[in-house]
């Protein structure tokens, strides 16, 4: 694997990503065993580096899994072949500053990253069925469809050290 700058690879990612919108997301079990999932990130730049939001529900599978593993990966595969791959620490973000800023970020990015959660969520960011999970990611890739299919590497970037979950 090539290694490439944070910022090259952070914005192919999320460019890949915004376009795609729906993302593949595994979590682990307790022995080891993956799960995916079916999920909607937002990928935001702020001064401490990318961080992801995914507002969900808090099923029992998520918390177990979190709670024994709080790595999950995020990979996205648009018809073009471009590919994303985004590895997390991920926690429950359960302040109410931390949920209105998910709120937030959804509701006024565009589409189709961006949507009224309300539409889903109608009690609002504090309902008792709105759950955020807050991801920051260690380990970033991203490729084009035709540079890989001319056997270009895609981009990579890790960081130095794992992050610890907020």
């Amino acid at each position: 694997m090539v290694h490439d700058t944070y910022r090259q690879t952070a914005d192919e990612a999320v460019a890949v990503a915004h376009r795609v919108v729906w993302a593949t997301v595994t979590t682990v079990d307790r022995v080891g065993r993956p799960r995916g999932r079916v999920l909607h990130p937002i990928w935001v730049d702020t001064d401490h580096g990318l961080e992801g939001w995914i507002t969900t529900r808090r099923t029992a599978v998520k918390v177990r899994h979190l709670a024994a593993n709080p790595h999950l990966s995020c990979s996205y595969l648009a018809p073009n072949h471009d590919v994303a791959f985004f590895d997390c620490v991920a926690a429950w973000a359960d302040s109410s500053n931390a949920r209105r800023r998910a709120w937030s970020a959804f509701a006024s990015a565009p589409p189709p990253v961006g949507y009224d959660p309300a539409t889903v969520f109608p009690d609002g960011p504090d309902g008792p069925d709105f759950a955020v999970l807050h991801l920051r990611p260690y380990r970033l890739q991203a490729g084009r469809g035709e540079a890989l299919a001319r056997g270009e590497r895609p981009r990579l970037w890790q960081a130095p050290r794992v992050p610890v979950p907020a």
